[in-house]
């Protein structure tokens, strides 16, 4: 029997819409995925962030994805996106 597996993930509500996130840490940044609670195959942020991260950052990615094109409610590939010079920035492709 497999072992059972945590979900880790955590949740924010940010003007009134429930969203799921998580940190995966890679060897240089840490990623970054943020996708709606109640939505199925919905578009997921992706969003590269520096070694040390905080709540305001995970917020402050949901902002900038919501007012630059990124819909979690509908299926698409995933929104890139990074966090340099304390903004986040687009990254395409």
């Amino acid at each position: 029997m497999p072992r059972p597996q945590r979900n880790n993930k955590k949740t924010v509500i940010h003007r009134d819409t429930h969203y799921q996130w998580i940190i995966h840490n890679r060897t240089v940044l840490n990623e970054l995925q943020v996708e709606l609670s109640a939505s199925v195959n919905g578009q997921l942020l992706l969003a590269e962030l520096p070694r040390i991260v905080n709540h305001e950052m995970v917020v402050a990615a949901i902002d900038f994805g919501r007012s630059n094109g990124w819909t979690p409610e509908l299926t698409a590939p995933p929104f890139r996106c990074k966090y340099a010079r304390k903004a986040f920035e687009r990254v395409v492709g």
